[in-house]
């Protein structure tokens, strides 16, 4: 199992570190120490065994899936999740980021893009209306 060989990692020297690294990177070990080689081994150990970080995440992380209130299509359904929505409203310009637990908004996560909309006008406004993702019915 990847969780055991993870824990080994701990108990081994850094030769055998080294030796492990030559394994599962395409470049010769360089450091002399423990810390360096435990995380990253760790990481490159479970990234092969469970997959790496999907496309989607990768892009939210690194900020290049943002939708301007003017680029939102309307084709009646929501922007995948991972998709940072970009609203000015009182010359203010306000994010919210779609993921699968909700709406995230300053850090909040909503259940509804008309909750966050209400967070932000302080009126009962349709969420979809408000950020331009269709007729908002």
């Amino acid at each position: 199992m990847v969780e055991n060989d993870v824990l080994q990692l701990n108990d081994m020297s850094v030769p055998e570190l080294q030796e492990m690294w030559k394994q599962y990177f395409d470049s010769e070990p360089i450091w002399k120490t423990k810390r360096y080689y435990i995380p990253r081994l760790a990481y490159r150990m479970q990234e092969l065994a469970y997959g790496g970080v999907p496309e989607n995440i990768k892009n939210l992380l690194l900020g290049k899936t943002v939708l301007k209130h003017s680029e939102i299509e309307d084709n009646g359904s929501l922007p995948r999740i991972g998709t940072r929505l970009v609203k000015t409203y009182r010359g203010k310009e306000y994010n919210v980021i779609i993921s699968a637990a909700g709406f995230q908004f300053e850090g909040t996560y909503y259940k509804s893009l008309s909750a966050v909309a209400q967070k932000i006008t302080g009126k009962r406004i349709s969420g979809r209306f408000f950020f331009g993702l269709g007729d908002g019915k």
